[in-house]
């Protein structure tokens, strides 16, 4: 069945999970069956949740495709919007628009060392990749999950962090470590030397801009090449739609043209770091 992605369709919460002090992640589910089949996406696009009276939020998916007719989105409770759809209860309806945006390029990373490098709420985006992987690990050479956050508590999918590691590195690290904590402390950077990267790797970033270049000063002093270094902006997006000018950077727009970019796209691009 053929539909506009900026048709509406009407979902309902299924499942709700607190996944930090401030996140929750709500499983979707469409309120009419038949029209499962006109939604589909790939890993790293983007939807727009809304609640009437509130607006939209620009969210990206969490889980992998082969989980529909289900979606998973997580949530940080940052204003009115988000504060709404944290009051949500199992059987509200919410209406999505989407799928928007660009993906990750699954057949590039065949057979190739994947890094996964995240910084705070940045596993968000990152898990319908991850999801992906672990479903078909064998599409890839190896999977090296590098994770960081401020405190042990605020990490998000605590529970697939310790599920990944059946399947792939994860290296976990916290800028301030409490009496429990027994891994690594510091910047996600820290990280970088432990997960012993290889120079043919795809490596795809998520988190504050401000993690950007330093991350990528380390990969690159290892050998990776520019387009084999991947960001995700979708912090930046807005109107999905390329009208509002929110989330241009220099000639690009990130709901367009992104939100996934190569570091070759993007270093001569210094909004994309604002």
């Amino acid at each position: 069945m053929s539909r506009s992605n900026t048709l509406p369709f009407q979902m309902k919460v299924t499942k709700t999970v607190g996944l930090s002090p401030t996140v929750k992640s709500l499983k979707l589910g469409f309120n009419d069956p038949k029209l499962a089949t006109a939604f589909s996406f790939e890993p790293g696009q983007f939807i727009f949740l809304s609640i009437p009276g509130y607006g939209d939020s620009v969210l990206t998916i969490t889980s992998a495709v082969a989980d529909l007719p289900q979606i998973e989105v997580a949530v940080r409770s940052v204003g009115n919007n988000t504060k709404a759809i944290h009051r949500l209860k199992i059987g509200e309806t919410v209406f999505v628009r989407g799928p928007f945006g660009n993906h990750f390029d699954l057949k590039k990373m065949a057979g190739k060392e994947v890094i996964i490098i995240a910084g705070g709420i940045g596993l968000a985006p990152l898990r319908s990749l991850i999801k992906t992987i672990e479903k078909e690990p064998q599409n890839v050479g190896e999977l090296k999950i590098l994770a960081g956050a401020k405190e042990p508590e605020d990490f998000i999918f605590k529970s697939d962090l310790k599920t990944w590691s059946d399947f792939a590195q994860v290296y976990l690290t916290v800028d301030q470590a409490d009496k429990n904590w027994t891994g690594y402390i510091g910047r996600v950077t820290k990280l970088i030397k432990e997960a012993k990267i290889n120079q043919k790797a795809i490596a795809v970033l998520c988190g504050p801009p401000v993690m950007f270049l330093p991350l990528i000063k380390e990969l690159e002093g290892l050998g990776l090449k520019d387009d084999n270094i991947y960001l995700m902006l979708e912090r930046r997006m807005k109107c999905g739609i390329g009208k509002c000018q929110h989330c241009t950077c220099g000639d690009r727009y990130v709901c367009l043209d992104g939100p996934t970019f190569s570091w070759l796209e993007l270093k001569d691009n210094w909004e994309a770091f604002l």
